[in-house]
């Protein structure tokens, strides 16, 4: 896949979430250089110069209130979400900020729709449920269980540290004291822990036993270190029958802090 663009993407149905969306999205753009493009799905031709419309008065209230000039997309289609991951798919945003309000009846069965949009694709999205807290990210919390993720998690933390120096990286990591594969990620991360201190960036290892490694225990961490987002990765999701018994990651985007979650491909090379 070719390499990101310099985009990040909000889907915009001009509900309140919506709003809470675009300003996540208002202020990302503007923290780490990117180009904000707000993108309506219209269910009719009719409709689209109306939303059109609609949109350039909400360009111009972000120049006004962020001082930033987003660009503006209605797409026609009968189902939103599928014309998300078109679309997606084809601008290959650097970031797709998506708004999330629970899940409720059938909805548990069939999946969160928010992690079902980009399932099958590469590109990273945040899942917001609430407006951000503020403009800046100061506490971002990184669970890390497996040793693959070891060398992509740590050119996350790197990254979002060029652009939130003030950040705190809250870091989970297994104990170590378990299987052989666990004491040798336990010693990568002293490697990692001086890599980080070298280049001035503010770490805090949290060690957190694997077997109770749960989503809820990673929310209640989260709450701890008062975290402005939570980063994990997700994989492809082929078969309903994952949904039916309740992925850790569909906890943790409907987690009851309303903390941002960003979602990254393990095959991403964003981020």
């Amino acid at each position: 896949m070719e390499a990101p663009k310099n985009l990040i993407i909000v889907p915009f149905d001009f509900t309140p979430k919506a709003y809470q969306a675009l300003e996540h999205g208002a202020f990302l753009a503007k923290a780490i250089g990117k180009q904000l493009l707000i993108l309506n799905v219209a269910t009719k031709d009719k409709d689209i110069p109306a939303a059109e419309k609609k949109l350039h008065f909400i360009v111009e209230e972000c120049n006004e209130k962020y001082q930033i000039t987003p660009e503006i997309l209605v797409r026609k289609g009968a189902h939103p979400y599928s014309v998300v991951k078109s679309v997606a798919e084809e601008l290959n945003p650097f970031l797709v900020i998506l708004k999330h309000s629970g899940v409720r009846g059938i909805k548990r069965y069939t999946g969160i729709r928010t992690i079902k949009i980009l399932s099958g694709t590469v590109i990273s999205f945040v899942v917001i449920q609430d407006a951000p807290k503020t403009d800046t990210l100061k506490n971002i919390v990184f669970p890390i269980n497996f040793l693959k993720q070891h060398d992509a998690k740590l050119k996350r933390v790197v990254y979002f540290s060029q652009y939130y120096p003030d950040a705190t990286m809250h870091i989970i990591t297994p104990s170590g004291k378990d299987t052989e594969k666990e004491k040798l990620l336990a010693a990568n991360f002293k490697v990692m822990a001086k890599a980080m201190a070298d280049q001035k960036i503010k770490v805090n290892f949290i060690t957190h036993d694997k077997k109770k490694n749960k989503a809820e225990d990673i929310i209640e961490i989260a709450k701890n270190v008062d975290a402005d987002m939570i980063m994990i990765p997700t994989e492809k999701v082929s078969t309903l029958s994952k949904f039916l018994f309740g992925l850790r990651e569909e906890k943790l985007i409907a987690n009851d802090g309303k903390i941002p979650v960003l979602c990254v491909h393990s095959e991403s090379s964003v981020l």
